[in-house]
C-alpha cells in the first residue's frame, strides 16, 4: 500500500534515476510546491533508502507557490544537459538505485514529509530506466509512492518546469516486430519526421536494447518534413510483401524482439534522440503480435511508451506512408482542414462540424475503428451532424467525410 503523507503541499514531481550514457544528466529528483503559500525547506533533509545518505537543504531555501526545484547528484552533468534550467541545487552525496530505491524528504525536525519507493519493473513503468526519459508524476494530490501515479515523460525530462507534451522532430511512426507467418515482411520500424524542416540523417544510427546491435543510416539520407523512412531487417522479405515501397533502408543485422523491447535512435554525434519501449501485453494492441498487423502511432506528441498511444491499422501495416483507414484503396487527397468534433450535452452523441459548408452537402460520412473496419456510414445532410455513439464499443475511432476526391478526417474517443 502506498504511504500517504499529505501534511505539506510538497511532493516529488519528477525523478531521473538512470540516465542514458550519451545524455547523462546525473541522478536528480524534482520537488514541487503545489500549495498556495510559499514553503521554507531550509535545513530539510533528502535521503534514499540508506539513512547514512543525506542531503541537507541550504538555509533560506524557499519554494514559492507552484515552484519547482531539481536536486541533483552532479551539477556539472545536469547543467551540460539542461543549460537553460536554473532552479536546481546539489550535489547529493549519493545516487538513486538503477533497479529501485526509496526517496524520502524530512523536515528540519526530522519528520518524514514525502516518501516514495520506486522500481524499474512492473507495476512501475520500465521505460524510464536508462532510456533517456524520466518518471513524471500524474497527480500531485495523490501519493508519489503509488506506481499508478507515474508515467514516462519526454526525452531528457522537464526538470524545473511542469510537464508539457513531447515534441520530438523524429519519432517511430510504425513498428512491425512480429509478422504473420503467412505474410512475413520481416521486422521493420518506420522513422517519421513530423517537424517543419528537412533533417539530414547522415551518421545517425538505430539500435535495439543491445548497444552492439547497431544500424547506421546511409550517408546523404535526407528526411523531408512529414517524410518517412522504413528501416528493414530482411530486405527480401520486405520487398516480397511491399514491392511498391521505395523509401526504405537496410538490412538491419538484428531483428526486433517478439516480446517487446527498447528501440533507440541516435544522432550523428552518437547522442540518443528518441526511444520507445514497446510491448506485447498489457495495454499494447495484441493484433501486432503475429496476427498480421503493426503498431501504428496514434499521436506524435502523446505518451508513446504506453500501448494506448498505438493501434493496429491496416493488414500488414502502412510502411513509408501515413495510416489511411481505406488501407490504400481509392485514396484521394486529405484536405488541409479537419472536421471539428465535440460532445453534445447528453454525452451519448458527438457533434461533427465541417469548416467548409460547400464540402459536406450530401457527401458520405464514415466511422472506422482502429483496425480499419467501417462501423458506421451515412449521408451528411446537415452541418453540424449529430452522431449517436451509444452503440459503439469504448475506444478510439476515426471519422471521415469524403466527396469522392478529397476527404476531411478527425478522431474521437468513446469512453
Amino acid at each position: 500500500m502506498a504511504l500517504q503523507l499529505r501534511s505539506q503541499s510538497i511532493t516529488f514531481s519528477e525523478l531521473n534515476y538512470n540516465s542514458d550514457s550519451t545524455t547523462n544528466s546525473g541522478n536528480w529528483v524534482e520537488l514541487y510546491n503545489y500549495g498556495s503559500s510559499q514553503l521554507d525547506i531550509s535545513n530539510w533533509v533528502l535521503k534514499d533508502a540508506d539513512d547514512l545518505h543525506t542531503f541537507t537543504f541550504p538555509a533560506t531555501t524557499i519554494l514559492m507557490p507552484g515552484g519547482r526545484l531539481a536536486v541533483t547528484d552532479d551539477m556539472v552533468k545536469f547543467n551540460a544537459q539542461h543549460p537553460l534550467v536554473f532552479n536546481y541545487i546539489g550535489n547529493l552525496s549519493f545516487s538513486f538505485g538503477n533497479s529501485g530505491d526509496q526517496v524520502r524528504l524530512f523536515n528540519n525536525s526530522g519528520l518524514l514529509k514525502v516518501f516514495m519507493q520506486y522500481a524499474d519493473s512492473t507495476p512501475w513503468p520500465s521505460a524510464a530506466d536508462g532510456t533517456g526519459r524520466t518518471l513524471e508524476l500524474l497527480d500531485e494530490n495523490q501519493s508519489p509512492d503509488s506506481a499508478s501515479n507515474w508515467f514516462v515523460g519526454c526525452m531528457g525530462g522537464s526538470p524545473g518546469t511542469a510537464f508539457a507534451p513531447c515534441d520530438d522532430p523524429i519519432v517511430f511512426g510504425e513498428i512491425n516486430y512480429n509478422s504473420d507467418t503467412l505474410a512475413d515482411a520481416g521486422d521493420w520500424v518506420e522513422l517519421w519526421n513530423h517537424s517543419t524542416g528537412s533533417i539530414n540523417l547522415t551518421g545517425w544510427s538505430f539500435k535495439d536494447s543491445h548497444d552492439d546491435n547497431i544500424y547506421y543510416i546511409p550517408a546523404n539520407t535526407q528526411l523531408a518534413s512529414d517524410g518517412r523512412l522504413v528501416l528493414v531487417h530482411d530486405t527480401a522479405l520486405f520487398f516480397s510483401r511491399h514491392p511498391n515501397v521505395t523509401n526504405w533502408a537496410g538490412p538491419l543485422s538484428f531483428n526486433l524482439s517478439n516480446g517487446g523491447e527498447l528501440i533507440r535512435l541516435f544522432d550523428y554525434m552518437g547522442k540518443l534522440k528518441f526511444s520507445v519501449v514497446y510491448n506485447d501485453h498489457g495495454t499494447w494492441p495484441p493484433g501486432a503480435n503475429g496476427d498480421g498487423y503493426t503498431l501504428e502511432l496514434l499521436d506524435a506528441i502523446g505518451n508513446m511508451n504506453t500501448g494506448t498511444d498505438w493501434f493496429t491499422g491496416c493488414p500488414e501495416g502502412s510502411p513509408g506512408t501515413a495510416y489511411d483507414p481505406d488501407c490504400n484503396v481509392g485514396i484521394g487527397n486529405v484536405s488541409d482542414q479537419q472536421l471539428t468534433i465535440f460532445n453534445d450535452a447528453t454525452g451519448r452523441s458527438i457533434v461533427i462540424e465541417v469548416p467548409d459548408n460547400d464540402f459536406y452537402a450530401g457527401e458520405k460520412i464514415s466511422v472506422f475503428n482502429l483496425i480499419g473496419e467501417e462501423v458506421f456510414s451515412s449521408v451528411m445532410n446537415t452541418n453540424p451532424f449529430l452522431l449517436n455513439t451509444s452503440k459503439l464499443a469504448p475506444g478510439m475511432y476515426l471519422v471521415k467525410l469524403s466527396n469522392g476526391k478529397n476527404y476531411l478526417t478527425n478522431k474521437f474517443i468513446v469512453p
